[in-house]
C-alpha cells in the first residue's frame, strides 16, 4: 500500500523514499535519549538533590536535539529521502527554509552535550589536587563553544545574501558545501575525541571500586560511538558532492545529538541503577526469609501444643511441687507461666507470657546517602 508522505510527489516517487527510514531513526533514538534525560534530573533532583549547571546544559541539548529530529522528519515530507533528480521542484524553497532552520539546533545540540561532559569532570575534581586537570578541562570547554560557535555562523552566513541558503534560485555565491563541511566535521571530531577520553586518567587514579571504574571508564568509552557518527558524516559529504543528495548527512546529525546525549546522561544514572540492583536483592531476601518463617512458625506451634500438654499432665502428678516450680518455663524461653489463677491445685491453670519477636530486614532508600558519582 503506498502512502503519499511526500508532498506533490507521484506514488511511484513516494515509494522511492526512505521516509519510513528517516522517521523510524529519529523516533526512536529520540524518545531513547528523552528517557534518558528525564531518569538522569530524577536522579539528580530527587534522588541526590544535587542539581548543578551540566544538569540544565543537557537539557538544553536535548530541546535542540528535539527540534533538529522533528525538523528531519518534517524535510522528508519535501523530498529528504529521495536522489535530488526526483525531488518535486515545487518543495525545493520550503525542503531549504527547513534544512537551513536545522543547523543551528544541529550544532547547539552537539555542543551541549560536550559542554557538560565538561562541567561534569570538573565537578568530580578537586580544584585543589587536580587544578592542571581543571585548567586543561577549562581550555577543551572553550575551543567546543568557541569552535562550534564559529562553526555555526559559517553555516547561517554561507550564502552571500543571507536567503540564498533557504532560497536556491536567488542570486548570490556561497560557500563550497565540501570545503565548508570537511571543516565542520573535522573540528567536531577532534573535539570529541578529546572530550569523551579526557577522564579516563583521572579516572584510573580515583579511589573508587576497580568494578565500578572500569564501567565509568567503558562508559565514557563508548563516547567514541558519537566520533563514529562524525566520520560518517564526512563519508556522506562525498556523496554530496557527486549527487547532492543529503538524506544519510541529515540523518547521522540525528544519530549524533541523539546518541551523544544518551551516553553523556549514563554515568549520572548510576545511582538509580545500584538502588534498583539492591532493591531486588532485598525483595528476593526477603521472600526467602518469609517463606522458611512460615514453616518455622507451623513447626514451632505443633512444638508449643506438644509441650503444653506434657506440662499439663506433670502438673496433676506433681501436686506437691513448691511455688517456685509453679513458675517454670513450658519449654521455650519466649514462654513462661507468671501468674497462677487462685483455686484448687489440682487441675490449677496458668496465665502464661508470651514474647514475639520479630527479625525484619532493612532497605536502604536511595536518599541514604549513596551520592553519584557524576
Amino acid at each position: 500500500m503506498s502512502v503519499d508522505w511526500v508532498h506533490n510527489a507521484s506514488p511511484e516517487v513516494n515509494a522511492l523514499s526512505e521516509w519510513r527510514l528517516i522517521v523510524g531513526v529519529c523516533i526512536s533514538l529520540t524518545t531513547l535519549m528523552v528517557v534518558t534525560v528525564v531518569l538522569r534530573i530524577y536522579v539528580r533532583a530527587w534522588m541526590i538533590r544535587s542539581i548543578w549547571i551540566d544538569d540544565y546544559i543537557i537539557v538544553f541539548s536535548a530541546i535542540c536535539s528535539i527540534i533538529y529530529s522533528g525538523l528531519c522528519i518534517g524535510q522528508s515530507r519535501y523530498g529528504l529521502g529521495l536522489p535530488v533528480a526526483l525531488r518535486p521542484k515545487v518543495n525545493l524553497d520550503k525542503y531549504s527554509i527547513i534544512n537551513f532552520a536545522g543547523r543551528p539546533f544541529y550544532m547547539a545540540g552537539i555542543t551541549g552535550f560536550k559542554v557538560a561532559l565538561c562541567f561534569a569532570y570538573l565537578r568530580i575534581t578537586n580544584s585543589g589536587h587536580n587544578s592542571r586537570y581543571r585548567i586543561f578541562i577549562w581550555s577543551i570547554m572553550a575551543f567546543a563553544i568557541l569552535s562550534h560557535l564559529a562553526g555555526t555562523l559559517v553555516l547561517i552566513f554561507q550564502c552571500s545574501p543571507v536567503q540564498k541558503s533557504w532560497r536556491p534560485r536567488t542570486e548570490g555565491k556561497c560557500l563550497p558545501n565540501v570545503a565548508t563541511f570537511y571543516a565542520l566535521a573535522s573540528v567536531t571530531i577532534f573535539c570529541d575525541l578529546i572530550i569523551f577520553f579526557a577522564p579516563i586518567p583521572l579516572l584510573a587514579r580515583i579511589q573508587i571500586g576497580t568494578r565500578k571504574k572500569v564501567g565509568l571508564i567503558g562508559i565514557f568509552a563508548l563516547g567514541a560511538f558519537t566520533t563514529v557518527c562524525s566520520v560518517m558524516r564526512m563519508v556522506q559529504i562525498i556523496t554530496i558532492s557527486k549527487n547532492g543528495n543529503s538524506t544519510m548527512l541529515v540523518l547521522w546529525g540525528t544519530i549524533e545529538t541523539n546518541v551523544g546525549i544518551f551516553l553523556t546522561c549514563l554515568p549520572c544514572l548510576t545511582p538509580l541503577f545500584t538502588f534498583l540492583r539492591e532493591k531486588t536483592r532485598g525483595t528476593n531476601s526477603s521472600y526467602g526469609i518469609n517463606s522458611a518463617g512460615k514453616k518455622k512458625d507451623t513447626s514451632a506451634s505443633l512444638h508449643y501444643l506438644h509441650r503444653q500438654s506434657t506440662n499439663r499432665s506433670t502438673a496433676l502428678r506433681d501436686l506437691n511441687r513448691s511455688a517456685v516450680s509453679e513458675s517454670h518455663a513450658l519449654g521455650s524461653d519466649s514462654e513462661e507461666n507468671i501468674l497462677p489463677i487462685q483455686g484448687d491445685r489440682q487441675g490449677q491453670q496458668y496465665i502464661t507470657k508470651t514474647t514475639v519477636i520479630e527479625v525484619k530486614r532493612y532497605t536502604p532508600s536511595p536518599m541514604d546517602g549513596r551520592k553519584g558519582f557524576l
